[in-house]
């Protein structure tokens, strides 16, 4: 086994006054570190970037998926998706479909894709007993619940910024000429 050593961390990983104070802070930091340890390891097995596996296994975990769906759960524009499943399509990963009775396509792992996103499977559950290394069965069983209610509670935020963003659009066009 490899002997741990300290990250390189970048200028302003150490956190500020905000991350010593806010839960969300030391959240997005403790998200941050994951996914950008997550992205060295991902890319090493697979030799996708960091957009490619990430998309890959999106795909795999809930297919079919649209482009705009793809858009929307990795947060990225369109164009990007698009030029991505292209690629992905071509090294044989994923499968076009049209979309039955309209416009617009559902994107599906193939087999090889299927196979390609074994090991990033097995990196991610190598990963987790690494993370939650140190912890008893009962203390990551709390932790999952605390976990849980975060993200029932992000999703309130979620539903109330995206209410409030309507809001605003209806405003908005209603105010445009026109």
């Amino acid at each position: 086994m490899i002997e741990p050593r300290a990250p390189r961390l970048l200028h302003g990983d150490e956190g500020g006054p905000l991350s010593r104070r806010l839960v969300s802070v030391r959240m997005a930091r403790l998200v941050d570190f994951i996914g950008r340890s997550g992205a060295l390891a991902f890319h090493r097995t697979s030799g996708m970037s960091d957009f490619e596996w990430k998309l890959l296994a999106r795909v795999c975990e809930t297919p079919p998926l649209s482009i705009n769906e793809l858009g929307v759960l990795l947060n990225r524009n369109v164009g990007q998706v698009s030029r991505t499943v292209k690629r992905l399509v071509g090294a044989g990963l994923l499968r076009r479909e049209n979309k039955g009775g309209g416009p617009g396509v559902l994107i599906t792992p193939t087999p090889l894709g299927r196979t390609v996103y074994a090991p990033l499977v097995q990196v991610a559950v190598e990963r987790d007993v690494v993370l939650t290394q140190g912890f008893s069965a009962e203390e990551i069983a709390a932790l999952v619940g605390y976990v849980e209610r975060l993200t029932a509670n992000a999703l309130a935020l979620l539903a109330q910024e995206q209410a409030l963003q309507a809001g605003q659009n209806e405003d908005e066009d209603a105010h445009s000429p026109g």
